[in-house]
């Protein structure tokens, strides 16, 4: 169904991947300031604002209303919503409906995530476990890269990918990643590089994995093009969202190697913006591990299933190549705060239309961003276009 209104993108803000001194609230305060300003909106304009709840070790609770406190700014519509990887989804998701609808006139958007405040053991370790089945998984001393670890080789066994192929998708999006100056990476990998790091969980290695860092992105959204700006307009023309009944690797009636939530809810998103993925020119998805991304252009039907890793090896991903996918880097080359990286997607994706992008794709018109959360088992889906 053709959304009858589709928001504009009126303001982006985003502060570099990396390590941050500064309280979450400084941080969110600076992408909320660069968003406004580049709509050029007043701050009492906003109406609505909307973000991830951010992760359990941040010192500030409450922080949505917090943050309202600081702004001085009363709002008809606010949420803080907490669902994993999807929270940031949910939350623009959430704002772009309001606006859709006409609830509100201005939307904010945005998140924050302070990573280096904590150990990867301890509280940090604590908090993984509690991820997971609490009866069976937990008590293992189950890991995140552990659960991808065992969809990746299931995905080299049933489709007889050789694994060190795999290491060319961590080649790609770290020299995508390169050319990003927010991302948190300033040298490329080479595919040795990749296969002779520090083992994590086989048949994982360090650089298979996302790098959490600090980070904060803020995005505008209201309900008609900004007349005195400057910049191509950028609407929000399809969403989608579903959940397959799975628990990371735990899954009822599909394969770990297989990833369900991601077609349908892509499906849902081109299908509202009058559009079919084969006319999409980028992907910027939520993939935190490299053979997810072959999983994700699988079920996106740019790749028969089992040739994702093929897709890259022959070009087709990379920025010059038939469906670029991840040329911001992504999760694996542009640094992974969580709860924001959905955000730096629709970033990534506006720039991408603006035509202001690192690494710009010649003539994109329509991009599709995913976020995830577990083991891709809930899915948002978004379309951008340059069409308004």
């Amino acid at each position: 169904m053709t959304q009858a209104t589709a928001p504009v993108v009126a303001g982006i803000g985003t502060v570099p991947n990396g390590t941050h001194s500064v309280p979450e609230r400084d941080l969110a305060l600076t992408v909320v300031r660069d968003a406004l300003e580049d709509a050029s909106v007043e701050l009492p304009a906003v109406d609505g604002i909307y973000m991830p709840s951010p992760r359990p070790w941040t010192r500030q609770g409450f922080f949505s209303t917090y943050l309202l406190h600081q702004l001085g700014l009363e709002v008809d519509r606010s949420l803080e919503v907490s669902t994993g990887g999807t929270s940031g989804g949910h939350a623009f998701h959430a704002a772009v409906s309001d606006v859709r609808d006409g609830t509100v006139e201005t939307a904010l958007v945005l998140a924050v995530e302070r990573n280096s405040t904590i150990d990867t053991t301890g509280p940090y370790f604590d908090y993984v476990l509690k991820l997971f089945d609490a009866e069976f998984e937990s008590p293992i001393g189950m890991t995140i890269p552990a659960a991808y670890a065992q969809s990746m080789q299931r995905y080299c066994h049933e489709h007889d990918v050789d694994r060190d192929d795999i290491a060319e998708i961590v080649v790609k999006n770290r020299a995508n990643g390169v050319a990003n100056p927010d991302a948190l990476f300033d040298d490329d990998l080479s595919r040795t590089d990749v296969l002779e790091a520090r083992p994590v969980a086989d048949p994982i290695r360090l650089f298979d994995c996302p790098a959490p860092c600090d980070g904060a992105a803020a995005i505008l959204l209201t309900a008609d093009e900004r007349p005195e700006s400057d910049s191509q307009p950028v609407s929000v023309a399809g969403t989608g969202y579903h959940h397959d009944p799975s628990h990371f690797v735990m899954s009822r009636g599909s394969r770990a190697t297989e990833l369900p939530a991601v077609g349908r809810a892509a499906d849902e998103a081109v299908d509202g913006a009058g559009v079919s993925v084969a006319d999409i020119d980028v992907v910027e998805p939520y993939a935190p591990f490299p053979h997810i991304e072959a999983i994700v252009a699988e079920e996106l039907g740019l790749a028969a299933r089992g040739d994702g890793v093929d897709a890259c090896l022959e070009g087709r991903t990379a920025p010059g190549g038939e469906i670029p996918i991840s040329p911001s880097g992504g999760c694996l080359g542009r640094g992974h705060p969580a709860m924001v990286t959905p955000l730096l997607n629709y970033v990534a994706a506006v720039r991408q239309l603006r035509g202001t992008a690192p690494t710009q794709v010649p003539g994109a018109e329509r991009v599709l961003t995913t976020a995830e959360h577990g083991h891709v088992n809930g899915v948002t889906a978004t379309v951008f276009s340059a069409e308004v």
